[in-house]
Formats: structure tokens, sequence, C-alpha cells
């Protein structure tokens, strides 16, 4: 048996802050098929971006690659800092840190992802050794690099017959008699946040605003259009396409922001009906009576969206998991894919990315004197 306390990082698309998780493993490695003992998540925390940072990670796309490179760096710093703080509270020192980094680049199709934040300089910081780069070897390998998310479903939530992660992007994960199956939906969290941005608001509490709007038929039936949408899984998506290609529909100012968040909370939840559909078709699952769907990540306190996302399961049950994994459960997955590295084993899903094989990804900087 292993133990190995792990902090997770992940800062994601919406920009709303640095996700930190401290989480406690105990691990058999040598039961390679389920070698997650037991865990617990004993403390999360978010760390809001500065409105310097925000602006400066909304920009990175556009940047040279010499600004880029510096960004990186820079951010690797910055992260450290938080990390830091974050165990000034705790009054411990983790095993290790496993840290996704700030995506400004995703393309499959090239084999390519970036994630900014050097762990390098994270790890000379806290002088704790830091994984990072998790997705890079499974796209080498011919893989989406995406989702991970169903690795957490996988070891944390297994029990279910499907889950959702709505983070800045929905992604969705079912098991199935030859794996689990993942792949992202579309825009969610992202899309929101940018929305109610144009009145000042970080987020819609509950989703207040959009229970308050109506449909807007045409509006809907652009966004579902998109071709994205209908291609086949494995598939993955990048926030440029959530930019560039769902964002700029919900803008039209011609209309009220209610009813515009109205209908993008309407195609989240009817995209993910469509998609649980054509996986349990696709694939020939049967659905007992008493299936669940688990939904976790940020989404899952609009309580309008959850709503709309139960019509369209039905007749699976939809169960939102407790706060601390609502907000920590990408942070959490870090740590644990993390913790699967640091043991040398795989950490991300061939059935879910379409990769050739498991890989084990992610590199690791040593950050202890090994003197």
């Amino acid at each position: 048996m292993q133990k190995l306390a792990i902090i997770g990082l992940m800062s994601g698309s919406s920009l709303d802050g640095v996700d930190l998780a401290w989480c406690d493993f105990e691990f058999d490695p040598t039961q390679q098929d389920k070698p997650l003992v037991s865990w617990q998540l004993r403390k999360g925390v978010t760390w809001p971006y500065p409105e310097e940072w925000q602006a400066r990670l909304r920009a990175a796309p556009t940047l040279s690659g010499r600004e880029l490179w510096l960004l990186h760096t820079e951010l690797g710093h910055y992260f450290g800092l938080q990390v830091a703080r974050f165990l000034d509270e705790i009054g411990e020192r983790p095993d290790i840190v496993a840290s996704h980094g700030h995506t400004v680049f995703h393309f499959p199709q090239k084999k390519t992802t970036t994630q900014l934040g050097d762990g390098a300089a994270m790890a000379a910081v806290l002088e704790l050794p830091v994984i990072d780069q998790f997705r890079s070897l499974d796209m080498a390998l011919g893989g989406q690099g995406a989702p991970l998310a169903p690795l957490a479903d996988q070891y944390f939530f297994g029990d279910y017959f499907a889950s959702l992660n709505l983070g800045g992007i929905v992604n969705m994960s079912v098991r199935s008699p030859r794996g689990y199956l993942a792949f992202d939906v579309t825009g969610v969290n992202q899309v929101l946040d940018a929305l109610v941005a144009e009145i000042g608001l970080p987020y819609d509490d509950d989703g207040h605003l959009a229970r308050c709007g109506q449909l807007l038929p045409d509006m809907l039936a652009k966004a579902n259009a998109l071709d994205f949408l209908k291609q086949p899984y494995p598939k993955s998506l990048g926030n440029d396409w959530v930019r560039e290609q769902l964002l700029p529909i919900f803008q039209d100012g011609g209309y009220r922001l209610a009813n515009r968040l109205h209908t993008l909370c309407v195609h989240v939840a009817q995209q993910i009906g469509w998609h649980l559909q054509r996986v349990i078709e696709g694939e020939g699952l049967e659905v007992a009576p008493d299936a669940k769907l688990l939904v976790a990540g940020g989404g899952g306190f609009n309580g309008f969206l959850c709503e709309l996302i139960a019509e369209q399961v039905a007749p699976i049950e939809l169960v939102k998991a407790d706060p601390d994994m609502l907000a920590y459960k990408e942070a959490a997955l870090m740590a644990l894919a993390g913790g699967l590295r640091w043991l040398h084993l795989p950490n991300v899903l061939p059935s879910v990315t379409g990769a050739r094989r498991a890989a084990v990804g992610g590199a690791v900087h040593w950050g202890k004197d090994l003197t």
C-alpha cells in the first residue's frame, strides 16, 4: 500500500480562478486494474484571478510565440505562489502537486495541446515534485487528449450509469461493456459567464436570470446546427471553438439577456439528452430502472440548467454530487491523475480518447533537493 497526499490544481476556461484540492489517497500499485483503495477530499479552495490575470489569459491565444512562452513561465510562478498560500492555510506539505495548467490551444487533429503554467517554475517555488502536461502523450498516441474527467468518474463514481462534468465545457462519460465512453458535448459555463458579464455579474446565480427568460427558437436552431455536435465520439473541444463558434450565436445584442441565457440552457440540456441517447442506442446499452446520472462541476450550482437536463435524460435520474465535488471535481481529478502518474499507472483512458493504448501521462519536475 502507498499513501499519497496530493494537491490538484485546475485553471478552468471560465477564468473564475485557480481551483486547488488537497486529496489523501491510498493506492495498491499491485492491483493495476483497481489500484485506488480509498481517498478523501480533505480541503478545497478557489483563489479568484485578479482582473489583470483574467485579461492576460483571455488574450493569450493572440500573443506571439515569445510573449506566450514568457506568460507560461510567469503563470507557473503565480500558480506556485497560490499553492504556497494554500499550504500556509493547511499547515502541512503534500507529497506531490498535480497541475492541469490553463488551456489556450487544443488541436487534436494536429496532435497538439497547450496548457500554460510552467511546472518547473512551480516546482522551484514550492520545492516539491510537480506533475503537469497530462494530455500530451495521449495526443501523441493518436488520442484526443480529452476529456480527462472520465478518469474521476471511473475511480470516484463507478456506480453511476453516466456522469456529466458541467465546467467551461460539458463532458459526458457513460459506462459500457467496452469501457468508459466519453466526449465533450458543448460549451456551458464559459458562455454563461461571458453573457452575464455584459451586466457586470460573475455568474447567473442558480440560473435565476435564465429562468426568467423565454426561448428564442431561431437562436436555438442555429446553435444546434453547429457541425461539431453531429460528429461521432470520441471527440473533444477546445476553448477556441467555444469562443469562435458557439459564443457569438448568443451574443446577439438584439435580444434580451435573459432570453439568450434561457436559450443557451435549453441548447445545453438538449445536446446532453441527444448525446446520451445516441450512446445508448449506438452501443445497445440496457438502462436499468434505477439508473442514475451524476452531475459535477460548477454548472451543478445552476438549478435551472439542472432542471432542464433532468427533463432531457428522464427516466434516468439526475443526481448532483455533494457541494465540494461540484466545486472541486476537476482539481481532485488532477490529484488522482498525478497519483497514478507517480506510480507509473495509466491515467488517460483510451476508450475515451481514441488513443492506440493507455497513456501514463504527465511530466515530472523534481522540486526537491536530491542531495
